[in-house]
C-alpha cells in the first residue's frame, strides 16, 4: 500500500521530489488551438501523473506547431531528474497536445516571464557543459553548500562533483573553508562561491567598513553582529558557520582583519585608527592625569568631557586604559598591578575585603568596589 503508481526507486540521498519544474516545450501542430499562460493541464513523466498549470516563458502564448521555455507548477511532488521526458494533454477532453524534456528540477521561484536572462540560463542548462550548468546554478544564489548544489544543478553528483573539480582547479570557483584550488570539494557543509561572486561579497564588505571607519575613525572596526546582521540583507540564509568561513578566507587574504580588545570588531586591512595632533595631545593630557593619581582617576564622564567619548573609546580599545565600570575607568597598568596585589594578599590570606583593598591602595570604596567588580566578571575573584 505504501508503493505508489509512479514512485522511483533510488539510491538515499540523491532524489528529491518537487511541485516546480523549467522545462522545453514542443507544442504540437495538432493541437486544437494555442498554449495560454498558466493553463491546466495533465502532466506525464514515465509512470508519474500530475495535475499541473504551465506557465509560458518569452512568450505570451504558443501556438500549435511552436517551440518554447516553460515552468510547470504541479499539484503533487513527482520525482524527477534533468532529461526527463514528458508529455502534456488538456484535462478534457483528454488529448495530447505537447511534450519535451525537463530541464530545472529545482528552480527555487517562479521566473519573471519576460526576463531574457532566464531564457539565457535555461539554454544553458539545455545546451551547456557540465561546469557551465554547475556555475550557472551556483551563481543563480551563493555561496552555497555543495550538498544544496548536488541538487540545484539538475546533473547527477559525480557530474557535479567532477565539474566542482574543474572550477576549482581553473580558479573560477572558491571553496569557503580554505582547500587548495584542485581539490576535490567534500560533501557535508562545505561552502563554495563563484570568484565573481566573492568579489561582489568583498566589494560589499569593504563598502560596508569604508562607510563605517569614515564615520567613526577612532574606532577599531565594526561590531561583528552589526556586520552579519547588514550582510544578511544580500547573502542568502547566512548561517553563523557561513559567516565564520567568510571571515576566515576574507583575513586569510589579508584585506580584512579582527581588531577590538576581544577580538569583537571588523576592520579592513588598510585602515589604521589614527588622532589627530589635537586628539593626540588631550589623550597625552588625560593619561598623565590618571598617572598623577592612579587610584582617584577622574570618571568616565568627566573622562569624555575632557576628551570626547570617541578619543576615550579609542584609548580603551587600543588597551591603554580599563573601563571598571560605568564610572571608573583606569590605567591598564594601574588595573593590572592592582588586580596582582589582590591575588598575591588573597594567596597569603585566603581572602580580603573591600575595605582591606581601599586600605591597600588608600583610595576609596568606590575604587576598591569597581576593582572586585571587575575581577569577579573576569572569574579572577569569587564573592
Amino acid at each position: 500500500d505504501e508503493v505508489q503508481r509512479g514512485d522511483i526507486v533510488t539510491s538515499p540521498g540523491w532524489l528529491r521530489s518537487t511541485t516546480l519544474v523549467d522545462c522545453h516545450l514542443r507544442y504540437l501542430a495538432d493541437a486544437p488551438g494555442p498554449l495560454k499562460h498558466n493553463t491546466a493541464i495533465d502532466f506525464f513523466s514515465g509512470a508519474a501523473e500530475a495535475h499541473a498549470r504551465v506557465r509560458l516563458l518569452g512568450k505570451r502564448v504558443l501556438a500549435p506547431g511552436e517551440e518554447g521555455w516553460v515552468q510547470i507548477r504541479l499539484d503533487r511532488p513527482v520525482a524527477l531528474v534533468k532529461g526527463d521526458r514528458y508529455i502534456i494533454r488538456q484535462p478534457s477532453p483528454s488529448n495530447t497536445v505537447g511534450g519535451g524534456r525537463v530541464v530545472n528540477t529545482f528552480p527555487g521561484r517562479r521566473h519573471r516571464r519576460f526576463d531574457p536572462a532566464v531564457i539565457e540560463r535555461l539554454e544553458t542548462l539545455a545546451h551547456g557543459t557540465p561546469d557551465e550548468v554547475v556555475l550557472q546554478a551556483l551563481e543563480s544564489r551563493q555561496p552555497c553548500e555543495v550538498r544544496e548544489l548536488l541538487q540545484r544543478a539538475s546533473l547527477s553528483e559525480q557530474q557535479v562533483r567532477d565539474a566542482l573539480q574543474s572550477l576549482i582547479h581553473d580558479g573560477q570557483v572558491l571553496v569557503l573553508d580554505g582547500n587548495t584550488p584542485g581539490s576535490q570539494p567534500p560533501a557535508g557543509a562545505t561552502f563554495v562561491v563563484s570568484r565573481s561572486g566573492w568579489q561582489a561579497l568583498r566589494e560589499r564588505i569593504e563598502h560596508l567598513l569604508s562607510d563605517y571607519h569614515s564615520r567613526f575613525p577612532l574606532r577599531a572596526g565594526m561590531p561583528r553582529e552589526e556586520v552579519k546582521s547588514r550582510l544578511a540583507r544580500h547573502v542568502p540564509k547566512l548561517t553563523p558557520r557561513l559567516y565564520g568561513e567568510i571571515l576566515d578566507r576574507a583575513t586569510g587574504e589579508g584585506w580584512l582583519q579582527e581588531g577590538g580588545s576581544a577580538a569583537d570588531r571588523l576592520r579592513l586591512g588598510s585602515h589604521q585608527p589614527a588622532f589627530t595632533e589635537k586628539q593626540k595631545q588631550d589623550a597625552d593630557y588625560l593619561l598623565y592625569t590618571f598617572r598623577q593619581a592612579p587610584y582617584a582617576t577622574p570618571s568616565v564622564t568627566q573622562c569624555e568631557e575632557e576628551v570626547g567619548d570617541e578619543v576615550l573609546n579609542a584609548l580603551i580599545e587600543q588597551g591603554q586604559l580599563t573601563k571598571l565600570n560605568d564610572d571608573v575607568i583606569l590605567l591598564t597598568e594601574t588595573f593590572d598591578e592592582m588586580r596582582d596585589r589582590v591575588i598575591t594578599e588573597i594567596g597569603q590570606q585566603g581572602a580580603i575585603t573591600v575595605a582591606q583593598v581601599r586600605d591597600l591602595f588608600n583610595t576609596s570604596r568606590k575604587y576598591a568596589l569597581a576593582l572586585l567588580g571587575l575581577m569577579d566578571e573576569k572569574r579572577i575573584t569569587r564573592r
